[in-house]
């Protein structure tokens, strides 16, 4: 009689992602639990990561699909992000397109981030922040991208100042509230546009090309309810030539 699987057992045959194409439908809670890092700020302000560190309510499997919580006392989004870096210089070669499937409510926005060379929930650098990301909301889709300029270095993270850019696009519609919507998010070079349920919504031109170094995904609210968002079927790859 074969011993039973336990959850450390699991957790240590489960297989790891592979980002040159990445494929993730949350279907697997072995696999989520391996693949993925929470992170956020509790109601006191204590930055938290990792699931021993950040609220359960958070982030969780539901019906096949990730569910993200975010509460009014909290001042930061709850966050989610891929413990595997991007295969960047294949993607700066290519160009990405990353497609997922999401649904917000009312009061709600679902986020996309795409981390930088020097940036990211764990990151260890303390130069340049370069983060392009895309919001998803029933007042519209932001394509927005930010730059974070090192001004005042400092041993610890906490003293260091930065001098923030951010470069946006907003589209003219947003999305039915609990309903499922398809978004693809193309980037080639400086060149970044997304469509909608199959149709374009909002492009960008970048003030300089994007490095994709690292991805998460957000879910927020309008600080007065919960933010809830629910995200599936995310899939990177390269762009097709």
């Amino acid at each position: 009689m074969k011993a039973p699987l336990t959850l450390f057992t699991a957790l240590l045959l489960a297989p790891l992602v592979t980002l040159a194409d990445l494929k993730e439908h949350f279907s697997d809670p072995i696999r989520f639990a391996e693949d993925w890092v929470p992170y956020g700020r509790l109601a006191d302000g204590t930055w938290a990561q990792g699931f021993g560190q950040a609220r359960p309510e958070w982030w969780a499997l539901e019906d096949g699909a990730l569910c993200g919580q975010n509460f009014p006392e909290e001042k930061h989004p709850a966050g989610i992000s891929l413990k595997e870096n991007l295969p960047q210089a294949q993607l700066a070669e290519t160009g990405a397109r990353i497609s997922w499937r999401i649904k917000v409510t009312e009061t709600s926005r679902g986020t996309l981030r795409l981390f930088g060379i020097s940036s990211g929930p764990h990151s260890q650098e303390a130069t340049d922040n370069h983060v392009l990301a895309l919001d998803v909301s029933a007042a519209g889709l932001r394509l927005w991208n930010g730059n974070r300029e090192l001004t005042a270095p400092a041993p610890d993270k906490e003293s260091r100042k930065y001098r923030n850019t951010v470069f946006e696009e907003k589209s003219s519609g947003g999305v039915t509230p609990g309903a499922w919507h398809a978004v693809v998010l193309e980037v080639k070079g400086s060149d970044v546009r997304v469509f909608l349920d199959g149709k374009e919504s909002v492009k960008m031109k970048l003030p300089q090309e994007q490095p994709l170094r690292s991805l998460s995904l957000e879910a927020d609210g309008d600080k007065k309810s919960h933010g809830l968002a629910w995200f599936d079927d995310i899939t990177v790859a390269p762009l097709p030539k």
